[in-house]
């Protein structure tokens, strides 16, 4: 603990930086701040309430303005984080906020805005479990406790850091003590509850569980929600990035945080990161992943939940051609309707001439009202206008997230005039990009992005004037009330158009559950994995590489070499006693940290799209719906069945009760761990699969592909070219590859080598000379024999 006055000395020595736009003495949680701000000169740090920004207005439509509390509720009985008896813990947390607005907590560039508030959200949980624990100081943390934090957000969420369940029996004994029980009888969960139990008013909201506690502490009570603070609380779920999950022994929060555990861990990360340079007054003097890291919890703790769900390329073309069609068929339709409405705002009418004559024949009718009103009876095969547009903005960022590859923010910030043309007829779309560049940057799109464009500014035109703002995601309800605009939440409204078009789910899913992140990813996943017999040359564009097959080699080989060349080098130098480290070793260690972080972050973007594209081929061999040939695919085959075999054996068979979906968890996990140490990738440019592992020497000695590459070379002639360290696709294709050992052709690659024999068979029945002839029939048979040796396709039929 320090004091007050220690306190302010150590802000009084910290700039401000511009990322902080404004302070104010507190925050007033549960209603939008917009009064009561000191700017400029007048911003103080010991406020405990500060404006972050971290973008430009102009550019990223939403989520700019970021409020970073240092005063949340932290403990119980009514503890704020602006107690004094705080100050040490409020000062860690401002000193974190600083470094993530400027040098970064690792010391590689500042953070965006948005993340910053989830850092400091989240730090107020890490250190609501610390009090509740009963550790003073993060200093005395001991190492099992980012182990214990982590499991206990897996198994309840955040309500689970603290006793709940002990607070509320301890608060109505009080007050029953007190003789005020009967203020208890009808209990409001709302900031003043949420502030008195330590934690925050979402967390309860969105806590069944915590209902069922209330009553169990006096079934006689009333529960309430203020229906004022519906709005507020939506916001502060969404920010915090819930998912919903089971309740366990504890109270838990129906909104888990298994796939952000990452983002709770990093917060001990940054702390001892920070101790060494800044936090003189709670140094936490040992490494909190020190006798586990925080990849093995990870990998304990999040397994295949913390994954992102993967589109496969037939489901994202699927969806990309059902928004492709909407968007031509119905957007001339729905935008004249829009118009017919504003121009006839007192006419209540189910047609206009003006729209009706652009519906699709067959179609589906747009009614030209926001609303039914009264009782009236809506008629059959109509939607209404507000649904007509939330699904044109849908299908629209469909597409813009499929061709240009950007995340949800890139793609909601749309400008008018985004489009560009290049003297060669190449078509660029300028979109926001927030992580990195914080800038727009223009990016290469196909033709058909001028559709989509030209129908969001005419839909977008009124509201653009009557706003003077430039988003083309954005469509008023009413020019005279522009504060309420159509939902372009992409989250929900994405998959309700989906349906709507009558896109069918992807296999085994009722319904879609498609995210914006999912088609940026699903971008870089069709082009290397679904575009089989094409190049990488739009991936590249998008890497931002020169060289397209550096696209492979970067991810494959670059990284992970690195990635363990650090890793081997700063385990060395961590086994040292921290005691007897010189300052240039810390350093090292904190650099080669950093870097490790960095490397693992980027190699995350490729390797996991990898494994899951691998594992759905093996779940495709296992069930039967997909079959192999090649002596690659051979080997594939019978590792497959082996696995198989395995999970078997550890799902016990023949009860009543035994689920015969039993087995597939164990079996995806297996496939997983396997995915992860073995590799299938596309071979660019033809329809086969390569099995080598370019790190094994013996398999690229093995190689079809670099055995051709090695006849264009002299051996006894040295020509300075480096040693290949991977197959060169460059010498491949599908005849090459169906007759290495490492070669694997699944059913669209068979598909077309039965094409190639078949074209072989065509030229050497027409071949204009006996030569020709002779050479094509000699081809021909070896083509036949390598595909001989490749077959019979193997599949699995295991259900």
């Amino acid at each position: 603990m320090i004091d007050r006055a220690r306190y302010e000395a150590r802000l009084a020595a910290k700039f401000i930086p511009t990322a902080i736009i404004a302070t104010r003495p507190s925050t007033h949680t549960g209603r939008r701040l917009t009064t009561g701000w000191s700017r400029g000169k007048n911003r103080d740090l010991k406020h405990n309430c500060w404006l972050v920004v971290t973008a430009d207005p102009t550019k990223k439509r939403k989520d700019v303005e970021h409020v970073v509390s240092f005063d949340a509720p932290v403990d119980f009985p009514g503890r704020f984080l602006s107690d004094d008896s705080l100050n040490a813990d409020r000062l860690t947390k401002k000193v974190l906020v600083l470094a993530c607005l400027t040098i970064g907590p690792r010391g590689n560039g500042a953070l965006d805005a948005t993340y910053v508030a989830q850092i400091s959200r989240r730090f107020d949980w890490v250190l609501r479990h610390r009090l509740a624990e009963g550790y003073e100081s993060f200093g005395t943390i001991p190492p099992f406790f980012a182990s214990d934090l982590s499991k206990r957000l897996k198994a309840g969420g955040v309500l689970a850091l603290v006793p709940i369940e002990d607070r509320l029996e301890t608060l109505f004994a009080t007050s029953a003590a007190r003789g005020s029980s009967d203020s208890l009888n009808a209990v409001r969960i709302d900031d003043a509850l949420a502030a008195r139990l330590g934690v925050t008013t979402a967390s309860l909201t969105h806590s069944s569980d915590f209902r069922l506690a209330l009553l169990d502490v006096d079934p006689s009570l009333s529960i309430q929600e203020p229906s004022a603070q519906k709005d507020a609380l939506q916001e502060e779920a969404e920010e915090q990035d819930f998912e919903l999950a089971d309740s366990g022994a504890r109270v838990v929060s129906d909104a888990k945080v298994e796939w952000s555990l990452h983002g709770y861990l990093e917060i001990l990360e940054h702390l001892f990161r920070l101790s060494s340079r800044e936090l003189d007054h709670d140094r936490m003097q040992s490494d909190p992943f020190g006798e586990i890291s925080m990849d093995a919890i990870l990998t304990r703790d999040r397994g295949l939940a913390g994954r992102t769900a993967t589109l496969l390329p037939p489901d994202m073309m699927r969806a990309m051609t059902s928004a492709a069609r909407f968007v031509t068929t119905y957007a001339p339709y729905i935008i004249a309707t829009l118009c017919d409405l504003r121009s006839n705002q007192k006419v209540r009418s189910y047609k206009h001439t003006n729209s009706e004559r652009l519906m699709p024949t067959g179609g589906t009718r747009v009614l030209p009202q926001w609303s039914y009103g009264g009782s009236d009876d809506r008629p059959e095969n109509t939607i209404l206008l507000d649904e007509a547009v939330r699904h044109l903005l849908a299908a629209c960022a469909i597409l813009i997230a499929g061709f240009a590859a950007r995340r949800e923010i890139g793609v909601r910030s749309a400008h008018h005039g985004c489009l560009s043309e290049s003297e060669s007829g190449m078509l660029f779309m300028s979109i926001y990009i927030g992580k990195t560049d914080k800038d727009r940057v223009a990016i290469p799109v196909p033709a058909i992005l001028k559709t989509v464009v030209q129908a969001l500014e005419e839909i977008s035109a009124d509201t653009r004037a009557a706003k003077d703002t430039q988003w083309l995601f954005e469509v008023a309800f009413d020019l005279d009330k522009l504060d309420r605009l159509v939902s372009s939440r992409f989250h929900d409204t994405i998959n309700a158009f989906l349906s709507f078009a009558g896109a069918a789910p992807p296999e085994g899913q009722e319904s879609w559950d498609v995210s914006i992140h999912m088609l940026r990813r699903g971008y870089g996943i069709w082009y290397f994995y679904g575009l089989t017999g094409g190049s990488t040359d739009a991936l590249s564009m998008m890497y931002r590489h020169n060289d397209p097959h550096m696209t492979r080699i970067y991810f494959t080989m670059a990284l992970p070499g690195e990635i363990n060349r650090v890793k081997s080098e700063l385990d060395a130098r961590l086994r040292s006693s921290s005691a007897n480290r010189t300052k240039e070793d810390q350093d090292w260690i904190d650099s080669a940290s950093d870097r490790l972080s960095y490397l693992k972050s980027h190699q995350k973007a490729f390797d996991e799209p990898r494994c899951e594209i691998f594992v759905e081929k093996l779940i495709g061999l296992w069930k039967g719906t997909e079959s192999v040939i090649g002596i690659g695919g051979k080997a594939l085959f019978n590792d497959m069945q082996a696995i198989a075999e395995r999970a078997m054996a550890s799902v016990r068979i023949g009860s009543r009760a035994n689920d015969p979906g039993a087995l597939e968890t164990p079996l995806i996990q297996r496939f997983v761990e396997y995915a992860k140490k073995h590799f299938l990738e596309p071979v660019l440019g033809t329809n086969m699969w390569c099995a080598a592992n370019p790190h094994d020497a013996q398999h690229r000695a093995d190689a079809e592909c670099l055995k051709l590459k090695g006849r264009g070379s002299a051996p006894w002639k040295n020509d300075g070219r480096p040693e290949d360290l991977m197959p060169d696709f460059d010498f491949a294709c599908n005849r090459v590859c169906i007759g290495c050992r490492f070669g694997a052709a699944f059913h669209d690659g068979q598909r077309v080598l039965q094409e190639e024999v078949e074209q072989r068979r065509h030229t050497v029945g027409n071949a204009a000379t006996a030569s020709l002839k002779e050479e094509g029939e000699l081809l021909l048979a070896e083509l036949e024999a390598d595909i001989a040796r490749a077959g019979p396709a193997l599949t699995g039929g295991a259900i």
